[in-house]
């Protein structure tokens, strides 16, 4: 006789997590009204705190290597910390339901780019010498500094100004609310446990402590259903 396949075995694990909640509300032990209970999957979670950005600095950026993965990246925050560099990868954050439990996914505003703060131009060509680290962001500007010269367009590394980066950053840490994704007011689902599994709903609410209120097509009829969220998947 062949092993039950993974889909077979989450469907027997959220078949159990099912029967256990149906028990502990037929003895009473699952929440009542007025207690506390859990939060919804609806309810938005505030971010980070905006990071402080050192006048006393100077602030740059710059790239990473175009294949440097999450391995390289953890290497190169571990070099900047050794060589006291101040680094920033500024990001935005959203909640995913995933089997039930919700997890904060972030991602990075800047593709590959990261925000440094250093002492002086020896401490950034330290910056920019090290592995994994392709350029510093320069920007075209037209040569003045050799008087006689031909005028013409050559490259400088650009320079953040300290006060607008720490605005940047305090309207990020401001804005960064995390909301749920994934499951929500009027979701196409289909039940994955109990008498309803397979059945197609639509989810008409999202209570406190991670429930749902699903409206069931049987027969061509919607009927209202409470369910956990781990209960159903989206279409």
């Amino acid at each position: 006789m062949s092993k039950p396949g993974k889909k077979q075995r989450e469907r027997e694990r959220r078949q159990r997590r099912a029967e256990r909640r149906a028990a502990q509300r037929s003895h009473g032990t699952a929440p009542t009204m007025g207690a506390a209970v859990g939060p919804s999957a609806a309810d938005p979670v505030r971010g980070t705190t905006s990071n402080f950005i050192d006048p006393n600095l100077r602030w740059h950026m710059i790239r990473t290597a175009p294949l440097l993965g999450p391995l390289g990246r953890r290497c190169l925050d571990d070099a900047l910390k050794q060589r006291e560099v101040r680094a920033f990868r500024p990001r935005a954050s959203e909640i995913v339901v995933r089997r039930g439990r919700r997890v904060v996914r972030h991602t990075p505003l800047l593709v590959k780019t990261v925000i440094v703060g250093v002492r002086d131009q020896d401490h950034l060509d330290a910056v920019v010498n090290l592995p994994g680290v392709a350029e510093a962001v320069t920007y075209s500007a037209i040569d003045t500094e050799n008087a006689g010269n031909i005028p013409g367009l050559v490259r400088r590394v650009a320079r953040l100004d300290p006060k607008a980066l720490q605005r940047f950053f305090d309207a990020v840490a401001e804005g960064e609310i995390v909301k749920p994704v994934g499951v929500e007011v009027g979701s196409n689902v289909v039940v994955m446990v109990g008498p309803f599994a397979s059945f197609p709903a639509i989810v008409e609410a999202i209570m406190p402590g991670d429930r749902l209120k699903v409206a069931v097509s049987i027969f061509g009829r919607p009927s209202s259903v409470e369910l956990g969220i781990a209960d159903v998947t989206l279409v």
